[in-house]
Formats: structure tokens, sequence, C-alpha cells
């Protein structure tokens, strides 16, 4: 001060400063950017491995709905039989069985549940957030709510197919590949023309009808959804 340099010295001072300052905001940006690198990272092995999960659904839900929409015709194949009450050929027989069956849904939740467990925020687009949580707990918990109801409803029917039908086994060629042979199950019943006129059989398979008519809208709507979140998921990874 008595040299006069408080001024360079002030200039000095406030100069270190600045570039305590900047380097401080500098290390803060290249943290900042470390970490968003590797939440990025994280959120993509995250929707990788649901996606993957997601794709293991969307194929048991399409052979499902193969396998109801032949059960569905078989039960108003049945319902035709008991209105028009043709004479019985074999080919009947398979459409007795069929009209019993039954499909159970298993989706596979582990990724899905870890994401429920605190990893939901890895996901940045709420959008996609919305549609996944959608699927697993709207589309996916709505068929399995109708798999116990139904489940409850084959437990009237099954029971009136045991005691008047018999099941059988019969081996049957392939319409394509007339080299290969299949089993099938023949439903015969014990007294054909008691079952057709019966009104129990007869209101036992109108319910069967409306529940799988309604279990096929079911299947259908879930497959849309899932097919459209995969192909968001993979949009939003490849932006």
């Amino acid at each position: 001060m008595s040299t006069g340099k408080t001024a360079n010295y002030i200039k000095y001072a406030i100069g270190e400063i600045l570039l305590v300052v900047v380097g401080i905001l500098i290390a803060l940006s290249v943290n900042n950017w470390n970490q968003e690198r590797i939440s990025s990272k994280r959120e993509t092995v995250i929707l990788k491995s649901l996606k993957s999960e997601l794709i293991t659904n969307l194929k048991e839900l399409r052979y499902d709905l193969k396998s109801y929409q032949y059960i569905y015709q078989s039960t108003l194949d049945v319902y035709s039989y008991i209105q028009n009450k043709p004479e019985v050929v074999d080919s009947m027989y398979e459409d007795f069985y069929n009209c019993v069956g039954f499909n159970y849904f298993f989706p596979k939740t582990s990724t899905y549940e870890t994401l429920k467990s605190g990893k939901m925020e890895l996901i940045k687009s709420d959008s996609l957030k919305e549609i996944i949580t959608d699927i697993y707990e709207s589309d996916f918990k709505r068929i399995l709510d109708k798999v116990e109801t139904r489940r409850n409803a084959a437990r009237l029917l099954f029971p009136y197919y045991q005691s008047h039908f018999k099941t059988v086994f019969a081996e049957k060629i392939d319409s394509i590949d007339l080299r290969k042979k299949f089993v099938r199950k023949l439903g015969i019943p014990n007294n054909y023309n008691f079952v057709i006129n019966d009104p129990e059989f007869e209101t036992l398979i109108v319910e069967a009808i409306g529940g799988r008519l309604n279990f096929l809208s079911g299947y259908k709507n879930s497959i849309k959804d899932v097919e459209s979140c995969l192909n968001k998921i993979d949009d939003y990874l490849n932006e």
C-alpha cells in the first residue's frame, strides 16, 4: 500500500478469484455431463431390457389370441349344433372338446418391477413412462382379472363336460405335410341328442361365447398397446 500498488493487488486477487470460479464451474459442468452420460447409459440398458421383456409378452399374447380365436370359433360351432341339431359327425367332436378349452396368461414383469422399485425416473420421457405403466398396470392386469373370472365360469362348464362327454385321442394328418401326424383331442357326447337339447348346456355355451368374445377384445387391445410401446422405445433410443 505504501508503494501505491494496491490497485494491482486487487486486480490480481480478482483475477485469482475468477480463475477459481471458472475452474469450479468447469468441474461442475464436467461432473454433470458425466452424470448425464451415466444416467443415459442406465436408461438405455433398462429400456432394452424392458423391450426384450415386452417382446416375450407380445409373443405369448399373440399365441393366446390365436388359441382363443380357435376356441371361440369352436364354441360358436357348438352353439350352432344346439340351434340346428344336425346329424352328428366326427368333425363335431373336436368342437365339443375345444368349447371347454382355456388358456392362462403369465406375463413377464421382472424388468417392470425393477422400474417400479425406484428406477422409473431413469426414463426421462414422461409419455413413455405413461404407456409402459398403462400396459403393466391396466392391460395385463385386466387380462389377469378376466382370467380369474373366466376360471370361475369354467368351473361350471367343465363339470358339465365331464358328466356328459368323454375325451379320446385321435391322430390327424397334417394337411400341408402329409408325412406328419399330430394328436388331437375329441369330446364325444355320451348322448348327443340329450346335450344338444339340454337348456343347461345351451345356457353354459351362451355364457362362454360372451366371455370369450370379451377376452378376444382384451387381447387385441393389449397387443396393439404393446406394439405401440415397442415402436416408441425404438424411436426414443434412436433419437
